[in-house]
């Protein structure tokens, strides 16, 4: 999606008397980004940060979030302007964005557009949340967030735009603490010539020492889920595919990403897409950690074979 894009859905959201409570959640959101990457890995080296300033301003309308970009406009921005910067990283079926605000230069005020989902990376803030306005906290997930997110001090925000889900008229905003998050642990390893897979308790207590290990926090919402993998060192997992893409960010670690024929190492900061009907598999180079969300997939959906 072009940031010019962006402004213009935030002037109708932000301005227009229409209110989200007319219209079901996902109606204006997902949207299909213009201009995307045509590789499902995006270094987060290969991209500029933009700089940001927003803040609050009376219109006719009531209050509103007026926002600029680029270093000329930043630097003329008020005083009192939250002053931050966003990577962005757009693939065919979303866009992932990452922004950065310091207590130094105004905390955290960014009017909420099209974002589907939200996670809190660090920090904590405010934000609307069906019509109310909500604290979350490092670990926190929004579905479908509104309103303005707010906030005093340093803070990363991790931002998803999607195409939808496969259900979106069930889509509703909610919020999912860190603490309220189901975890899931599993295992696989090879016994003579054999991928053996375990979830269960003992069976992950009497796994070899170098078993390939991971572990999810899942964030679970009607229609779409957020996801936290924690991962162990080894590999290489079992190949596999889904039905929707899943669009990641790189946290932790280091990684070798297989997807087709096709291999790519990424780092912190780097944002992949898996392919709903392509065939990927993993090898955790160092323990390493992602947050994921799902979007619909491009159409019409194929699914290749390993």
């Amino acid at each position: 999606m072009t940031f010019l894009g962006l402004l213009v859905i935030s002037y109708f959201m932000i301005l227009s008397p229409v209110s989200g409570a007319d219209l079901p959640p996902h109606a204006l959101r997902n949207i299909a980004p213009i201009a995307p990457s045509a590789d499902f890995h995006i270094p987060g080296a290969s991209l500029t940060p933009m700089l940001l300033a927003e803040w609050e301003t009376d219109s006719r309308m009531g209050k509103a979030i007026q926002i600029v970009w680029g270093k000329e406009a930043v630097d003329k921005a008020p005083v009192t302007a939250s002053r931050y910067q966003q990577k962005t990283y757009t693939f065919p079926t979303g866009a992932i964005r990452v922004l950065d605000f310091k207590k130094d230069t105004g905390g955290m005020v960014h009017a909420i557009t099209t974002e589907t989902a939200i996670f809190v990376l660090k920090g904590a803030g405010r934000v609307g949340v069906a019509g109310q306005v909500i604290e979350i906290g490092e670990g926190d997930a929004v579905n479908y967030p509104s309103g303005v997110l707010r906030g005093e001090g340093d803070a990363t925000i991790l931002a998803w735009t999607t195409t939808g889900t496969l259900n979106n008229e069930a889509s509703k905003a909610m919020v999912i603490r860190a603490g309220d998050a189901k975890i899931n642990h599993s295992a696989e390893w090879d016994v003579n010539g054999k991928r053996i897979r375990a979830n269960a308790p003992d069976d992950l207590a009497n796994a070899p020492t170098d078993a390939i290990r991971l572990t999810v926090k899942r964030y679970d919402f009607p229609g779409n889920s957020v996801r936290v993998a924690l991962s162990k060192k080894g590999g290489p997992t079992s190949p596999t595919t889904g039905i929707l893409d899943s669009l990641i960010y790189v946290t932790s670690g280091h990684l070798r990403f297989f997807q087709g024929d096709k291999v790519i190492e990424a780092v912190p900061g780097d944002a992949i897409r898996e392919i709903a009907g392509e065939y990927h598999h993993w090898y955790r180079i160092e323990d390493s950690s992602f947050v994921a969300t799902s979007s619909l997939p491009i159409q019409p959906f194929t699914q290749k074979q390993p």
